[in-house]
């Protein structure tokens, strides 16, 4: 009887000290492109989970976003995004990163920050550009790729928004027929260029 009793108690013991810690539950990501929206370049995104099942030995704390390998942040409460609802993006630095990327959220446990395993993962493939409804046999903007100087071939436009790879706000005008970036870094532009007749968006480098 002593030596089931010792044998349980070790069981017990191990099960405390080395026990799985438990990982989210229904893990969910959503990207989309959303125009006019208050998302970093109209890309909006929906990061949600459930809670880990209960865990007798262990407390909850919080929850840990990983972009690969990288701690985006960590977080005392579930979900995380930008959509056409909310008024402002308060996570829209989750963009920048270098994209591709896998998106994973981890449990964390304990004042000793123990995390349990990821056993969802989802891909981010990149920004999303919107459909292109003005017809136009030349291009738009020119020269491309450029310095910084870009013309815009279109007349009467309404407004053109201009951001970086990473959804960042860098321009917006409504009556300017040449775009000044040279001040900007070398990389990817994306213009959108609004007018009665609808939307057009165009990619631009800038060497």
């Amino acid at each position: 009887m002593k030596k089931f009793i010792t044998s349980t108690l070790f069981t017990l013991i191990a099960v405390l000290t080395f026990g799985q810690l438990n990982p989210v539950n229904d893990f969910a990501f959503e990207h989309w492109y959303s125009f006019g929206s208050v998302c970093p370049g109209f890309n909006c995104f929906s990061l949600n989970w459930d809670e880990p099942d209960v865990s007798i030995q262990d407390t909850l704390i919080g929850y840990n976003i990983y972009r690969d390998s990288e701690l985006w942040r960590f977080q005392d409460y579930q979900g995380a995004g930008c959509g056409e609802a909310t008024p402002q993006c308060p996570d829209a630095d989750f963009f920048n990163f270098p994209e591709p990327f896998w998106v994973k959220v981890k449990a964390v446990y304990n004042v000793t920050l123990l995390e349990s395993p990821a056993v969802d993962s989802a891909q981010f493939l990149g920004l999303m550009m919107g459909t292109e409804l003005i017809q136009k046999e030349n291009e738009i903007l020119y020269p491309n790729p450029t310095t910084g100087i870009i013309n815009i071939d279109i007349e009467n436009f309404l407004k053109i928004i201009v951001v970086n790879n990473v959804g960042k706000l860098i321009y917006v005008g409504t009556d300017k027929s040449i775009i000044d970036l040279s001040g900007y870094s070398k990389g990817i532009y994306y213009f959108k260029i609004i007018t009665d007749k609808g939307v057009k968006t165009e990619k631009v480098v800038i060497e």
